[in-house]
């Protein structure tokens, strides 16, 4: 199923539109290249929770997300 922000945003209520618009676009990125949606949900979940700790997600992060430009190494499928 691919997501939108709003879709997205049920899977994540914590999510401002932002994130959950960020979040849908590495879902849908997750599901297309490996076809499991409980992955896709997980790691983008985890990406903007670990964001989010780190003080980075905000209206500014999300065209960074969406540009590649904060790509976090520690947040993939082996450390679900």
């Amino acid at each position: 199923m691919p997501w939108n922000a709003k879709t997205f945003g049920r899977h994540n209520g914590k999510a401002s539109p932002s994130q959950a618009s960020s979040g849908a676009k590495q879902a849908n990125a997750i599901l297309e290249s490996t076809g499991d949606e409980g992955l896709a949900l997980a790691v983008a979940n985890k990406r903007i929770k670990r964001l989010k700790q780190r003080g980075l997600v905000s209206d500014h992060a999300q065209s960074r997300m969406s540009a590649g430009l904060d790509r976090d190494p520690d947040v993939d499928a082996a450390s679900r």
